[in-house]
């Protein structure tokens, strides 16, 4: 409890500002006529809903890191980097919400984020830690320093482009993407409390920085939800999911670096549903001979607004997914390994057969009839 009662100040910060800051975003969208307007594929709301929502979770979040460094001086020598790759991943998302960028250009950019959080010290011991268990097999040139630090830097540029990818395809109906980012990252708070519990010294620095960005996340997503959820004024764009989902990686990668698989497996439980529904978006494209960097309306949540359910509805079921992958992965962290490495494995098979036997393989031909897509998913809902 020692360890979670502080957090409520940058959770705070967070909220306070985005519900401040959406209403202004909203009207400079609107005055410059910056609105996602529907059409017959990949936009089916009703109307024309203006961006920027992601800048003003932006707005928040910043506010968030500040309040953080300001009471924690411990993470003070890592959240000015973690800001400024943050604000390379907001940009581009509000350069891909205006204009359009081609995935290699976005993957690259993601690449340069990377960068910045190694430089700061965020993911330089991922290979070590992740290797640790495995030194006594692998042969003694994977422990060269060198080595090491090109497979964290490989690590970190995957989970980042792989976060981001998957926050932004769950971007999809009102409400959706900030709400299970909001459950994810309580579920974030959780594991670190429990990494907390478990750290043998330092117990609050060892997940300090995932705790802070858990909460900073929470906050400006509950605030975000507020102007977002169904009927929605104002949507987040690339500019928020990008964001958003480097948050993710950021706490992906600081569990990573704790010295054993345990935390890093419940963190991705946790994360399950936007992994879930972007494994499905791959594996549906792929046997349908479908490109997969061209969107399609046959997203999970897509499937069940075709099984007849609301809006609201289908987001709501959705939401109570997302918190069952969080309770799943917190109850992960209390197996042993080998219990623990048997239900990481069942899980995606699971996953893979009811997909199947619900008919969730087929492909929409949504984008083809809405024109030709940059690469970037649907932002019609988020």
């Amino acid at each position: 409890m020692d360890f979670l009662r502080p957090l409520f100040w940058p959770l705070l910060a967070g909220l306070a500002l985005t519900l401040i800051a959406v209403p202004i975003v909203r009207r400079v969208a609107v005055s410059i006529e910056l609105y996602d307007r529907p059409d017959s594929g990949l936009k089916p709301h009703g109307r024309p809903i203006p961006y920027l929502g992601g800048v003003a979770m932006y707005v928040g979040w910043l506010a968030a890191l500040h309040c953080a460094m300001l009471l924690f001086p411990a993470c003070r020598p890592q959240m000015p980097w973690i800001a400024i790759a943050g604000t390379i991943l907001m940009l581009t998302g509000l350069i891909d919400d205006v204009h359009g960028l081609r995935p290699g250009l976005r993957l690259l950019i993601q690449a340069v984020a990377a960068a910045f959080l190694l430089y700061g010290g965020i993911g330089r011991q991922v290979a070590e830690a992740l290797l640790a268990p495995l030194r006594g097999t692998l042969p003694a040139w994977m422990f060269a320093d060198a080595v090491l630090t090109g497979l964290s830097g490989v690590f970190c540029i995957v989970v980042l482009a792989g976060a981001s990818n998957s926050t932004n395809l769950i971007d999809g109906l009102d409400g959706l993407c900030a709400g299970i980012l909001a459950i994810a990252a309580l579920g974030f708070v959780a594991v670190a409390s429990d990494l907390a519990g478990a750290a043998t010294s330092s117990p609050g620095t060892a997940a300090l920085v995932q705790a802070l960005l858990a909460v900073a996340v929470c906050g400006i997503c509950v605030g975000f939800l507020c102007y977002n959820f169904n009927p929605a004024s104002i949507f987040m764009g690339d500019s928020g999911s990008l964001l958003l989902g480097f948050n993710v990686a950021v706490i992906l990668i600081r569990f990573a670096e704790q010295h054993s698989w345990r935390w890093l497996a419940g963190a991705l439980v946790v994360f399950g549903f936007p992994i879930f529904d972007t494994a499905l978006a791959i594996a549906r494209r792929w046997l349908n001979g479908k490109p997969l960097f061209i969107g399609d309306r046959s997203h999970f949540y897509d499937q069940l607004r075709d099984r007849g359910l609301s809006v609201r509805r289908t987001v709501l079921l959705c939401y109570l997914i997302g918190l069952g992958f969080v309770i799943l992965g917190f109850a992960l962290l209390r197996l042993h390994l080998p219990y623990l490495i048997a239900a990481l494995a069942a899980i995606p098979i699971v996953l893979a057969i009811a997909c199947r036997r619900l008919g969730m393989l087929r492909v929409d031909d949504a984008a083809e009839r809405s024109g030709p897509a940059h690469g970037t998913p649907s932002k019609g809902g988020g």
